[in-house]
């Protein structure tokens, strides 16, 4: 009988490797976590079986309300907008006209935008619940699921991007970290603060993939096993730019972008998780070696993750090829001396 009982084991578990792991249905006590192809901003979405959270927007428009409502979803519980740029709360503005919100979470920082008036003017008219979002700020969310705030503890209006609620989910073994627009500044205050929390099993890459964020300190501390990068196809900011995507290759963290992936979802049943996407994004660096932009090689857009060369001059630079050394670039109309040194600082660009 021991025997037999062996054999089924065995062939149940040959079964579950063929099949492969599903996911997992929230209404069964499990999570799942949406990260929405908003273009160039963020939103995502999180349900379980007793709440429906969405941390930011995207720009305005019915994108998120659509996905939402295509999926069900007529309240949102929590709704968190991580600081007062457009592409995080404009599409909150849309939300909030067409399911209902229960309370929203916001750092609470003043931005002098239409946006940002009328999101507050929504806020106030249909008499949300409003919640200042602070670290050391935690809501139970289901059973064995908590929502940590970690950032930020003093905000200010002079660094928006740094005002950013930073929040961490953890369900049993798995947890993840959704950090807005959060950059360097922002990441050095956690890794003083509170760096023991940070350990994330998926993070959510800061400010689009940008080099001002996931600075190496801080990609150590969080230590992810993948990392979603939200970020719009063909941006002008050149977003992910190549240092966060080498630097994520490095430390073997599977990479998945919105940008090519599309919608991007991450269930879990607190022991494992699934992902909806067949094969992460393989970073081969066109015209990059693992430490910065060959400019004799490299395309318009990667040319302008070098400081101070525009897409102007990295067409220009693309007609005076090829460079023998940086010291060339000062062939470019408005490159001198001084910004030739600091692109050789800034480390990024090589001739070959």
């Amino acid at each position: 009988m021991k025997n037999t009982l062996l054999i089924i084991c065995a062939l149940l578990f040959q079964l579950v490797s063929i099949v492969g792991f599903s996911g997992y249905d929230p209404a069964d006590g499990h999570l799942a976590v949406h990260f929405i192809d908003v273009g160039q901003g963020d939103s995502i979405f999180i349900q379980t079986s007793s709440h429906q959270i969405l941390i930011d927007g995207g720009d305005r428009g019915n994108t998120v309300p659509n996905y939402l409502t295509a999926r069900g979803v007529d309240t949102i519980h929590i709704m968190i907008g991580t600081h007062a740029h457009a592409d995080h709360i404009g599409g909150m503005i849309n939300v909030m006209q067409e399911l209902a919100v229960e309370e929203v979470i916001d750092p609470a920082v003043v931005h002098t935008t239409r946006t940002f008036e009328d999101y507050l003017t929504l806020i106030d008219q249909k008499d949300m619940l409003f919640t200042e979002g602070r670290a050391g700020m935690q809501r139970t969310i289901g059973n064995g699921k908590l929502l940590e705030i970690l950032h930020p503890k003093n905000p200010s209006s002079h660094h928006l991007n740094d005002s950013s609620v930073v929040v961490k989910l953890t369900y049993g073994d798995i947890s993840f970290l959704f950090t807005g627009d959060a950059e360097a500044g922002a990441e050095q205050e956690m890794l003083s603060r509170s760096a023991h929390l940070l350990d994330s099993t998926v993070l959510k890459v800061g400010h689009h993939g940008s080099r001002t964020s996931t600075t190496p300190a801080f990609l150590s501390a969080v230590d992810p096993e993948l990392a979603v990068i939200m970020t719009g196809t063909g941006n002008r900011y050149g977003h992910p730019h190549e240092e966060v995507l080498t630097r994520l290759s490095q430390n073997q963290v599977d990479i998945y972008r919105t940008d090519i992936h599309g919608n991007i979802i991450v269930s879990t049943d607190g022991v494992q998780y699934h992902i909806d996407v067949h094969e992460p994004y393989s970073y081969g660096g066109e015209g990059m070696h693992s430490y910065g932009v060959n400019i004799n090689t490299a395309s318009a857009g990667r040319l302008q993750d070098i400081i101070h060369i525009s897409e102007a001059r990295a067409q220009q630079l693309i007609e005076l090829r090829p460079f023998q050394s940086l010291d060339e670039l000062s062939r470019i109309s408005g490159i001198g001396p001084a910004r030739v040194q600091d692109i050789k600082d800034q480390g990024l660009a090589f001739t070959e």
